[in-house]
């Protein structure tokens, strides 16, 4: 099982245009039978949006991937969640874009850089 949870709020990239919306691509790399995949955010008032899906293993790109478009980024702190029932190591390739009130790609976040964010 891998769990990715990162706090989200719209001063997330620290830029001086806040984030409003994200879209969450979640793709396998691995061999075999792909994982299903919840993609989840909750905040002080509860959930705010609940998605669970399967990614194949395939050698076409767009066939091994997810993506979740325009999720809500508010100024609360929210907890977004991207869990796998895998227990393979380095399955997933996970990037988040986000996007300014008039849809404008602001930044994207790796795997890597979301880790960076943690330490």
């Amino acid at each position: 099982m891998a769990a990715y949870i990162i706090q989200m709020h719209e001063s997330l990239l620290q830029t001086y245009i806040p984030v409003k919306y994200m879209d969450v691509e979640v793709a396998y790399v691995g061999d075999g039978e792909g994982p299903d995949v919840y993609v989840g955010a909750a905040g002080t008032y509860g959930e705010q949006y609940r998605y669970l899906f399967h990614v194949n293993s395939s050698s076409e790109v767009a066939s091994n991937s997810h993506v979740i478009r325009g999720l809500n980024v508010s100024y609360e702190i929210s907890e977004l969640r991207i869990i796998s029932n895998s227990s393979k190591p380095n399955h997933l390739v996970i990037r988040i874009y986000c996007r300014s009130e008039n849809g404008q790609l602001i930044g994207v976040l790796s795997e890597h850089q979301m880790v960076k964010l943690a330490d």
